[in-house]
């Protein structure tokens, strides 16, 4: 009887530990911005003077714990990681030297999206540094920068995790004209047997709280191409989220840490989607945001908001309350909780 008892315990213990495995856990955070300005370079203060006084480890030490939670951790990279001195002709230009790069060993973060406003700051060859350097570092890497060319830099991104391959396709500054091909691309990822696939938009104008209307039906069309999810940034600050299909469309995630913009609303997030894994597939079954807000100047680092009524305020920013034909806003209650359950694609009641 003993025996048998023992023995039923341990199937329960079993069947529990692979009830809890059969989930993937999937986060993303907006600008990450391992540099400075050329004109901040070396100066007291700065992204990098501060990382040199306090350690690769400083710019995540207070939500890394989080990101390793999950099972994959998406970040935008919004600068160049390369010594070279020539830059372009613009108001600004982002740079760390490749050595920086070691900052996201000490992250949680899985993989960054390459293609951005900024990537070619130092033209082709920084943009190739930076890739280098990434690459030491051993930092998984996408984007796209010539979308009609077959450039080393058109990266897509394959990933697996508990047996789930998750495609990662990146766009900066989307037209019209890309619609084909980011569907192309998505196009290509299904065809190399992936799950899900994230589409990486650099988009929307900057330091704007919400969409333009040309980004509801520009979201539409690509994930009716395929997409699963469309994780969006450039604004500096948190956008709204929507859900279309019941697949999430995040417009803004914000800054994350970034070197070179303390004068922006500071309040960010990590953004988290929990899919059930099942015979047919994976299936959102969870989002979740952790509030935060980032630090500017001499510390760079985000960190998780605990008061109830800051928590709240963030979380309002990202609840639209206009219509928009076939999207679904996040109810009203996500204010309070930060956290919706969906049920067929469906918010749960």
């Amino acid at each position: 009887m003993k025996r048998t008892l023992i023995f039923s315990l341990i199937l329960l213990l079993l069947f529990a530990s692979a009830a809890a495995a059969e989930t993937l856990t999937l986060s993303f955070i907006g600008d990450c911005s391992i540099g400075e300005k050329v004109e901040s370079v070396g100066k007291a203060g700065s992204y990098t003077a501060t990382v040199d006084e306090k350690g690769f480890d400083w710019p995540f030490s207070l939500v890394r714990e989080y990101l390793e939670k999950d099972d994959f951790t998406f970040a935008n990279n919004e600068v160049i990681f390369t010594s070279r001195k020539n830059h372009a002709d613009k108001k600004t230009n982002l740079k760390a030297a490749a050595p920086y790069a070691q900052v996201y060993l000490h992250s949680g973060v899985d993989a960054v999206n390459t293609a951005n406003n900024h990537a070619m700051d130092f033209f082709d060859e920084g943009y190739a540094d930076t890739l280098a350097a990434l690459a030491a570092c051993g930092i998984p890497h996408f984007g796209t920068l010539y979308p009609d060319t077959k450039r080393a830099q058109d990266r897509l991104g394959v990933y697996e995790v508990k047996g789930i391959k998750i495609g990662a396709v990146g766009f900066s500054y989307p037209q019209d004209s890309d619609v084909k091909k980011i569907a192309e691309r998505i196009q290509t990822l299904r065809e190399e047997g992936c799950d899900l696939v994230v589409v990486a938009l650099h988009w929307g104008r900057e330091v704007q709280s919400s969409p333009q209307s040309w980004q509801f039906s520009y979201a539409r069309k690509i994930i009716d191409a395929g997409a699963d999810v469309i994780w969006g940034h450039h604004p500096h600050i948190l956008q709204q989220v929507q859900f279309y299909q019941g697949k999430p469309i995040f417009y803004s995630t914000g800054n994350f840490t970034f070197g070179s913009m303390s004068n922006v609303d500071p309040d960010t997030g990590i953004f988290q989607l929990r899919y059930q894994l099942t015979d047919d597939g994976p299936v959102l079954e969870n989002f979740t945001v952790i509030p935060c807000r980032t630090q500017g100047k001499g510390d760079y680092r985000p960190y998780p908001l605990t008061d109830p009524v800051e928590m709240e305020t963030m979380l309002k920013k990202l609840i639209y309350k206009k219509t928009v034909k076939n999207m679904q806003n996040l109810p009203a209650s996500f204010a309070k909780t930060g956290t919706v359950d969906l049920i067929n694609g469906e918010f749960a009641e």
